[in-house]
């Protein structure tokens, strides 16, 4: 059943032309009518519609602007006219911009309805019959030819149609087409497509230069397409020409080599060195792990930071809230670096002395439960106890000793908080040994005992953390 949606301004009008046919009997169902061309649109994004009937003279938006717009959106649109006009200048450009018919108002008035639906359903099942003689994957006997993977394919698939034969045209999926054509160049395919009407980006088009890369693109580019698509374009270059053999192949990672990766995520080298930062994304960009796995691992990362570094961190660190290109990672990672290097680091200290100083504050926080001190932490990070005293406190805003004794009290909270486990026993795990030393040192900081905390924070009180 086609669905049908009617737009024209004159209500009546609009009423009068729904009753006039019988559109079941032409398979056709009319879903739903509005009065221009923005509410037609509102229309079409919340239901299915296959058959546009529309007037072109309307405020607000008119059928010209929508017939241009659903083209663009949703190209598999049919879109018939429905016009007053007699010298056909607006008809024209509405066939020019992709409507299959239009139908002259004052038809409506003579004893041929049903003539109208029948020309309109011929027009349809001609336009949907050059559709379906595409090739499919199973008749592709080729040993050459262009992978394009897009987000549009649809409208790639009406771009392609305005200059390839049809039979050289395979659909594998939503998102990748496979094309043949032994004439024309990857950057002329690419050029042809921008000059028709149809919004296609992003896009990539990969191309073989052997029959080996040919099948390799052939397995690849069907499983692989979000990936590749994900690596190879950008926000700032939505187009992009491969050749098959300079493609990696997107990594399914295990979980040794998660961890790995972590390893080097949660090191500070990259923090203080532009040159390891670029290493490390260039490094990273090679692996090609999935993107599920990166967004997870940045998630990781964030949660890791916020957990070290909460006591110094003027503001809350956040994972990308979308990732849709490589460079978006690139670009996060950049950020954050900026961030640690403008709101942590002291400009009155070398980026090494602070990149020192954060690991001393990692150390605290991987040691808590042992006993800490600044000459044991100062030989760890490679300084004098005195400099090390000097640069910690100018860089952190705290002592040593008063930044340790915060860092046990937060880390204690989070116990008393997110854990059932014995105030006796969260004392020994962030350093005092002595249970009725630590309820006093905790309540000299919090004014609470450890046991009034968790019972306040349990009944969801607003209790301030350090």
């Amino acid at each position: 059943m086609i669905k049908v949606l009617i737009v024209e301004d004159d209500k009546l009008v609009r009423k009068s032309f729904i009753s006039s046919f019988q559109w079941e009997q032409f398979d056709m169902e009319i879903v739903g009518d509005a009065k221009n061309g923005e509410k037609a649109l509102q229309f079409i994004e919340a239901h299915q519609v296959d058959l546009i009937i529309t007037d072109l003279a309307m405020p607000i938006m008119s059928g010209i602007e929508l017939i241009r717009i659903v083209k663009e959106k949703y190209p598999e649109i049919f879109i018939v006219v429905l016009s007053l006009h007699q010298d056909f200048e607006y008809i024209q450009e509405a066939m020019r911009l992709g409507a299959i018919d239009y139908i002259a108002k004052i038809e409506l008035d003579g004893n041929d309805m049903d003539d109208i639906l029948v020309r309109i359903q011929h027009r349809i099942e001609k336009e949907s019959e050059k559709q379906s003689t595409m090739s499919t994957v199973e008749e592709v006997t080729w040993t050459s030819g262009y992978t394009l993977i897009s987000e549009k394919i649809p409208a790639v698939e009406k771009a392609l149609k305005e200059f390839l034969d049809v039979k050289n045209i395979c659909k594998w999926n939503d998102c990748c087409i496979l094309i043949k054509s032994d004439t024309l160049t990857p950057e002329e395919i690419i050029q042809k497509i921008l000059d028709t009407k149809y919004d296609i980006r992003p896009l990539l088009l990969i191309y073989p230069e052997t029959e080996e890369d040919f099948n390799q693109m052939k397995e690849w580019a069907l499983p692989y397409h979000q990936q590749l698509l994900f690596y190879e374009v950008s926000q700032d270059k939505q187009i992009a020409i491969k050749a098959c053999h300079s493609l990696h192949k997107p990594l399914q990672g295990t979980k040794q080599q998660l961890e790995t990766w972590k390893e080097r995520l949660i090191s500070l080298d990259w923090i203080a060195n532009k040159q390891e930062l670029a290493d490390l994304l260039s490094d990273l960009y090679e692996t090609r792990f999935q993107i599920s796995q990166l967004e997870e691992m940045l998630t990781w990362l964030v949660n890791e930071y916020m957990r070290m570094y909460r006591d110094i961190l003027p503001e809350e660190v956040t994972a990308p809230l979308e990732v849709n290109y490589w460079s978006d990672i690139e670009n996060w990672f950049k950020q954050f670096q900026r961030f640690m290097y403008t709101t942590v680091f002291s400009p009155a200290y070398s980026p090494e002395t602070n990149q020192c100083i954060l690991n001393a504050i990692s150390i605290i926080e991987r040691e808590l439960s042992s006993p800490l001190t600044a000459q044991y932490v100062a030989q760890e990070v490679n300084m004098s106890r005195s400099y090390f005293s000097t640069c910690f406190k100018d860089i952190v805003g705290e002592t040593f000793n008063e930044y340790v004794r915060i860092a046990r009290i937060n880390k204690a909270k989070d116990y008393l908080v997110y854990t059932r486990e014995k105030i006796g026993v969260i004392s020994d795990k962030v350093g005092y040994s002595d249970i009725k030393y630590f309820s006093k040192i905790f309540r000299q900081t919090t004014g609470l005992l450890p046991s009034e905390y968790r019972k306040l924070n349990k009944k969801g009180s607003n209790v301030s953390m350090l």
